[in-house]
């Protein structure tokens, strides 16, 4: 006999299957909104570090639930979030480099 109780069989119903893969889409909603708004400085970078943090967490979840057969939420949000962090981090500084640095107007 088995003393560890009834074993509780969840149906996959539509609704736990999207509530499964809600990191993965947040992460890669996430990364959109930071890559479409990059030059937004702290704004954009904000969104896609969150995305990106968000997207790890899945990955280390093992949430990789998706429509299709290869279609992984989570990989692709971490890929766009990791573009949007690039695209601001080298917009930010090329604008430091272009408007504070004192030598650069000065060139003869």
């Amino acid at each position: 006999m088995d003393s560890s109780g009834p074993v509780i069989y969840r149906e996959q119903t539509p609704l736990t299957r999207t509530t499964s893969r809600g990191l993965a889409t947040a992460s890669l909603t996430l990364g959109l909104w930071g890559t479409f708004v990059f030059w937004w400085y702290p704004l954009g970078l904000c969104f896609a570090s969150v995305g990106f943090v968000l997207g790890v967490i899945s990955l280390l979840r093992g949430v990789r639930v998706s429509g299709q057969p290869g279609d992984h939420l989570a990989y692709a949000g971490v890929i766009v979030c990791s573009i949007g962090i690039t695209a601001s981090i080298l917009v930010y500084r090329g604008v430091q480099l272009l408007y504070e640095n004192p030598y650069w107007f000065n060139m003869p």
